[in-house]
């Protein structure tokens, strides 16, 4: 039934886009109807659930609201004009954004062919020696999504819960995680609730991809390009290991054998620009779902601009009101560059007042729609410990500044001049819009970690791709006629893309080899979910592959270590972490309960983590109530 009820939304978008936008080919309608039917069931559910809850009947009362309007008009008046559609429907007919069948075919779905066989070894893959494995990027971040998705679908409190951290709300941008919670409590599987709205969410940004940059230049040729290059694309690292290699040839195969040893991911020489699909799109669901719908917003705002009709800003200002919790750094780059934006076009329009009036409207209707998202989520987190500081130099720990980003970003750092003195007027004015988000993202740091400041970088890295490929193939035109002028182009593309396949190779080499959970995790698992209150609260140790959290969905008093110094949680994780010492090493049943009591504390975990993490003390289990007691793990209610 979760499957069904996702590509039911899916249909229907694909309804409202064909009856507003029928002048479009097949494929724009396609893309324009996953966004707003994926849209639909993932920001939709949010109002409906806050009435009530995160349920079944929750889900029942918006699909009803989502699917009045199309099929109305379907039964009324469309039926026929829809048929047509249908039966002839494959026919390249109205305005494609320079997409062909040919482009599809030979770009945009070998891409998302790519994406979605690293998925499908990434998420929650079989294991040669039994239980379930991820591949190399999936090993850290998935577990914390996998929780999220458990523990809503299982609590159906909206809003949700921090399960990680009892006792707190979940700020962390979670729309795309309650999308997969929608199918896994309307039945799907965990990992068909996790991979399905994947595969349909990187299809959509890999075409989103492409109509932005066919945008942008107006040319196939470039779109091609510009997707080429970002999706499959890295920087120089791969000189290193070529150089190494003359005179070790381990230098080379540790790239497909070492953990994060690749032309992508090289700390010990400062390479830190990641490949999309290896480092961020896999592992990332946020980061995969907000460039999904950064793209959309970016390619509506340019036609919202060119066609300045106020229906249009309208339209705008609810996608960008919907965007902070999909990926609040996407919300952020979005800002940024409407901001630059909006100034190119009151210096250019006709009618200024007119103009002022239209953005006015898209802003206002924007922070009506996301202030009480970021309000009430945002920046309660983010002001814990205080995420926002000053920060210069990214992540550069040795080299000058300017050589830091040209063997980081390569390609797109030697055409960022030239493109932007080739470009028209409005491009210019998207790339300075894009040189503010890096300038945001060079001086102020939004998160503990500065390494995810690159959540706002690649923003500025895919513009430039797009309107340097552009540049790109006009120099090539440009030398027409001149020999060899085939030769530097594939030389180029090669450049541009050689530290990607390494990095795609090893990543695909890694699927399904780090076990994550055996059988008798997932036979724990599956008696905790079943046989314990969902509302209690759980003592374990604290590492990111805990059973109880991730699988079973249940609260923990403090999980997650790896992620909550990240999350703005330092302090408090370091208290919660001292009362679990405490608890584990009481010294007697009495003690452990009285701590236990405290701390609302229901259930403590015994297993080899606990064992090999806390100075654990025999007797405090003697007075409890063991429910669980098989292959290394011991459950115990406390009462």
């Amino acid at each position: 039934m979760g499957v069904v009820f996702y590509i039911m939304f899916l249909l229907i978008g694909f309804l409202y886009v064909h009856m507003s936008c029928e002048d479009r080919n097949i494929y724009m309608q396609i893309w324009l109807g996953g966004l707003i039917g994926t849209l639909a069931l993932m920001f939709g559910i949010v109002p409906v659930a806050l009435v009530f809850g995160f349920t079944i009947p929750a889900h029942l009362v918006l699909f009803v609201i989502f699917c009045l309007p199309p099929f109305y008009l379907f039964w009324h008046k469309e039926k026929k004009k829809l048929l047509q559609t249908v039966r002839g429907g494959w026919r390249l007919t109205g305005k494609s954004g320079g997409m062909t069948h040919l482009i599809f075919l030979l770009v945009i779905l070998p891409v998302s062919v790519l994406i979605w066989v690293l998925l499908t070894n990434h998420v929650m893959a079989p294991y040669e020696g039994g239980g379930i494995a991820s591949g190399q990027s999936t090993y850290g971040d998935l577990a914390m999504h996998m929780g999220i998705i458990t523990s809503v679908a299982d609590h159906g409190v909206f809003p949700p819960a921090h399960n990680l951290i009892a006792g707190l709300r979940l700020n962390y941008p979670f729309l795309v995680d309650t999308l997969s919670s929608s199918l896994y409590l309307l039945g799907g599987g965990l990992r068909t609730a996790i991979l399905l709205p994947s595969y349909v969410m990187s299809l959509l940004l890999v075409m989103g991809f492409y109509f932005l940059a066919h945008r942008l230049t107006e040319r196939k040729a470039a779109a091609v390009l510009a997707t080429i290059l970002f999706f499959i694309g890295g920087g120089f690292g791969f000189a290193y290991f070529f150089e190494g290699a003359k005179a070790d040839p381990t230098k080379f195969t540790m790239i497909f054998n070492d953990y994060y040893h690749t032309p992508t991911n090289y700390n010990e020489m400062n390479i830190r620009w990641a490949n999309p699909i290896c480092d961020m799109i896999v592992p990332q669901r946020t980061t995969m779902a907000g460039w999904t719908y950064l793209v959309f917003a970016l390619w509506t705002l340019l036609k919202t601009m060119e066609g300045r009709k106020r229906r249009a800003f309208i339209w705008m200002g609810i996608l960008a009101g919907c965007m902070p919790m999909i990926h609040t750094h996407s919300f952020m780059a979005l800002g940024i560059l409407s901001a630059g934006l909006l100034i190119y076009d009151l210096i250019f329009a006709d009618d200024k007042k007119e103009c002022f009036i239209n953005w006015c409207i898209y802003g206002g209707i924007a922070a009506v729609l996301a202030l009480p998202q970021l309000f009430f989520w945002t920046f309660g987190q983010a002001g814990e410990e205080g995420f926002v500081k000053f920060h210069f130099n990214w992540v550069n720990t040795m080299d000058p500044y300017l050589w830091f980003w040209v063997k980081n970003w390569g390609i797109a750092f030697l055409v960022a001049i030239p493109a932007f003195l080739y470009a028209s007027k409005r491009n210019k004015a998207v790339l300075i819009g894009g040189a503010m988000i890096f300038a945001v993202a060079e001086f102020i740091l939004f998160q503990p970690n500065p390494y995810d400041n690159n959540k706002l970088f690649f923003v500025t890295y895919m513009l430039i791709l797009c309107i340097g490929s552009g540049y790109l193939v006009h120099l090539y035109e440009k030398l027409k006629g001149v020999r060899g002028r085939a030769f530097l182009a594939a030389l180029l593309i090669a450049a541009g893309t050689i530290s990607g396949v390494l990095t795609i190779g090893r990543e695909q080499k890694s699927g399904a080899m780090y076990r994550t959970f055996s059988e008798e995790e997932l036979e724990y698992a599956a008696f905790v979910k079943e046989n314990t209150d969902k509302d209690a609260v759980f003592a374990a140790y604290y590492g990111h592959l805990s059973p109880t959290a991730v699988l079973a969905g249940r609260q923990m008093f403090y999980g997650g270590d790896l992620w909550m110094g990240s999350h703005g949680y330092g302090m408090l994780a370091q208290e919660r972490k001292e009362i679990l010492s405490d608890l584990y090493s009481a010294s007697d049943t009495e003690e452990a309960k009285q701590i236990a009591e405290e701390n609302g504390i229901s259930y403590l975990v015994d297993s080899r983590s606990e064992r090999e993490n806390f100075d654990v003390n025999d007797e405090i289990f003697d007075g409890m109530t063991k429910i669980y007691d098989a292959d290394g793990y011991r459950l115990f209610e406390i009462r």
